[in-house]
């Protein structure tokens, strides 16, 4: 709880003594509230210990003194609460809530801390969670949640009340392994892969740990080793330069040439989509003759600076030296699937998938793979083969070890020794 809460004394007629108990929570923003326990002297209140002074004048002092203990956590939890639910609330909010405690509201009161201090169950949770850090920074990431990770979150509740509804109401407490189980079963019959499941696995303990960390449970359950999000790996293509360049020859209609022309730039340049897709011209700058690419990341906030190829030149000019105005990611991906048949990009994949728990091989022409995560791959494994320093890649790219970086790109052991050949060690 942020702010300040105490109980201070005032005089009233014949030395007697009202309490009250104030609440401060920024400059010049301060809450006082009687709370209706009165001492028969003012000298018999301890202003250090807030409370009653234990002396024979003051022979009710252990019962108000216990009272205003039992008041005060009550209230301090009351206002972490508030707090949680709405970082905007109003002096009137804080009054009414602190009122309805003492038992001293009046129905206008009750009203208001009955709608502002709601019932915070999980449901009431995963509203919150996605609606405050769709604004504001999450502690892990020091940035709001992206466009993509919010998606993620909103199906995953969707399918979280979906759940709730065949199996009966799940609250804080009833996410145990037993839930885990019944939860996985479920989302398993409806034919999902594991990663997809591993995903709602993720965002449910994403929201259970915040709900932990304001006090909203105390169940721990879900931090079990076992309480894990399935996952596994699954084909990842990358597009290589002559497959790049046979997409870059099309002569394609202006819908699926627009979407040729993001993904390319994307391809050339390592850029994530939500970088590649909302590029202005103030992003294009000269250095020395020479066009580069300048711009804060989305996700990182780093700024980079990335030399553009005479194919991502040519790719602005079409646009009167602009980049090509965004456009709807699943529009992009519908597209390139239509752009990579025509560039004949047909070779087969075979995709191994644990679909409802039993692993499924089934083999796909490479186009039907392409999306726009492909372009940022295409670029980190090309350039690697290139001979770019790994170093080099890996700040466009945002990986921040080599062994993740490694995963990432689609390298064989063979091109790495070819790599590992070149240098002079070996000469």
């Amino acid at each position: 709880m942020k702010g300040s809460l105490n109980y201070r004394i005032k005089e009233i007629k014949d030395s007697r003594g009202t309490i009250l108990i104030t609440y401060s929570y920024g400059r010049g923003t301060e809450v006082v509230i009687a709370t209706g326990k009165k001492i028969n002297q003012v000298s018999s209140w301890n202003k250090e210990k807030q409370r009653v002074r234990n002396i024979a004048i003051e022979n009710n002092s252990s019962i108000i003194n216990q009272w205003l203990n039992n008041k005060l956590s009550e209230v301090q939890q009351q206002l972490t609460q508030l707090q949680f639910s709405n970082e905007n609330f109003t002096n009137q909010e804080v009054k009414s809530l602190i009122k309805k405690v003492l038992g001293r509201a009046t129905k206008k009161d009750i009203a208001i801390a009955t709608d502002t201090n709601e019932i915070k169950n999980l449901k009431w949770c995963y509203d919150w969670y996605i609606k405050y850090y769709t604004k504001n920074p999450t502690p892990s990431t020091k940035h709001p949640l992206a466009n993509s990770t919010l998606r993620s979150l909103k199906t995953c509740k969707k399918k979280f009340l979906e759940y709730c509804k065949e199996t009966g109401d799940v609250d804080f407490k009833d996410i145990n392994m037993d839930f885990y189980e019944k939860f996985v079963e479920w989302l398993q019959a409806q034919n999902y892969s594991n990663n997809y499941i591993g995903n709602h696995i993720k965002n449910l303990k994403a929201v259970m740990n915040y709900a932990l960390s304001r006090g909203y449970h105390n169940n721990i359950d879900f931090k079990k080793r076992e309480f894990a999000k399935p996952t596994e790996k699954v084909a990842k293509i990358f597009l290589k330069e002559t497959e790049l360049q046979s997409i870059f020859n099309l002569q394609l209609p202006k819908g699926l040439s627009h979407s040729r022309d993001l993904f390319l730039i994307g391809a050339y340049t390592g850029l994530r989509v939500s970088d590649f897709n909302n590029l202005t011209k103030e992003n294009i700058i000269d250095i020395d003759g020479s066009k580069f690419i300048q711009l804060a990341q989305k996700k990182t906030k780093e700024i980079i600076t990335i030399p553009c190829n005479s194919k991502v030149i040519r790719i602005f000019e079409k646009y009167d030296g602009n980049p090509p105005s965004p456009k709807l990611d699943q529009h992009i991906n519908r597209d390139l699937k239509i752009i990579g048949a025509k560039a004949k990009i047909k070779e087969k994949v075979p995709v191994t998938k644990t679909l409802g728990g039993k692993e499924v091989t089934k083999p796909y022409f490479k186009y039907d793979l392409i999306t726009t995560h492909t372009a940022r791959r295409s670029f980190c494994t090309n350039a690697y083969k290139a001979g770019i320093p790994t170093f080099d890649i890996m700040a466009i790219s945002g990986h921040k070890t080599e062994k993740v970086f490694y995963s990432y790109i689609r390298a064989t052991n063979v091109d790495k020794a070819k790599k590992i050949a070149e240098h002079s060690f070996f000469k």
